[in-house]
């Protein structure tokens, strides 16, 4: 969904809540990053259900499940008895029409971008009784964020390969938020000419444009590390690749930050070799 798209949606679903007259008492979220928000926001105890992905924080692991985002189970949702359900456009479209014929108020988003997620804190939080607290949170990232790149200038940037899976080769490209983590943190995207955010990728075009970082999102370093055509890489040469969790990477949330000064991190260390 495009981000007019998705301004304008959560518009009317604002409006469609009547968020000026009540805040909701009972929230079912249908995504990780938005479990983590609602609890940044401070309204963590009226989430009343959330999907198997919602992991963090702790205290999110012990409320009902409600299924996996992808596959819900619509009739254990409806027992929470939710007066709103947030999803993330990227995961839930197929169940929009049915909450919605379900007489369910749905409030969705779907940010691409960190000034995006940055947005959508303002807006969950408008909608769930928690504005201020939204605003605090975006102008958080935002300063936080100028620091950190602020420390990540450096002569020239460095030649980063970020993979997301392995099988297809997948990485990211210009419209994701984690390409913006690369070039923020001075890396230079090795696929960043690619023709959409989440580029399925050629293992030919890693080794030509030989990048000196490779970092890994999906727990399967020594898989990598014994990658055969990979050894003439910079990064595998001089043991520059790095697992990291991929819910800082993949999750947007304030943490999306804690993953940007991880990459920053990274990236200097293998600058001062």
């Amino acid at each position: 969904m495009k981000q007019k798209t998705v301004l304008i949606l959560v518009l009317i679903l604002a409006i469609g809540l009547g968020v000026a007259e009540a805040a909701p008492e009972r929230i079912v979220s249908l995504a990780p990053s938005i479990t983590e928000n609602l609890f940044s926001l401070g309204v963590g105890e009226k989430v009343v259900g959330v999907t198997s992905w919602c992991d963090y924080p702790a205290e999110a692991r012990t409320r009902t499940v409600i299924g996996d985002a992808l596959n819900l189970n619509i009739e254990l949702l409806l027992s929470l008895e939710p007066d709103l359900v947030v999803g993330d456009s990227t995961l839930v479209q197929s169940h929009i029409e049915s909450l919605e014929a379900l007489g369910i108020p749905t409030f969705i988003i779907g940010p691409s971008t960190i000034a995006e997620v940055e947005q959508s804190l303002i807006n969950l939080g408008d909608v769930v009784g928690a504005k201020e607290k939204g605003e605090e949170l975006a102008l958080a990232m935002r300063t936080r964020q100028e620091e950190l790149v602020q420390r990540a200038q450096r002569p020239r940037a460095v030649r980063v390969f970020l993979e997301i899976w392995n099988e297809p080769l997948m990485t990211v490209g210009p419209g994701s938020f984690m390409d913006e983590l690369i070039v923020l943190a001075g890396g230079q995207n090795i696929a960043g000419d690619s023709p959409n955010p989440w580029p399925i990728f050629s293992e030919e075009l890693v080794i030509e444009r030989d990048p000196e970082v490779v970092i890994l999102t999906s727990f399967n370093l020594e898989e990598a590390l014994s990658r055969p055509a990979w050894q003439v890489t910079t990064a595998l040469q001089k043991g520059d690749v790095y697992e990291v969790n991929p819910d800082l990477y993949s999750r947007t949330t304030p943490r999306l930050l804690d993953a940007l000064a991880e990459l920053i991190a990274i990236l200097d260390a293998v600058g001062a070799k």
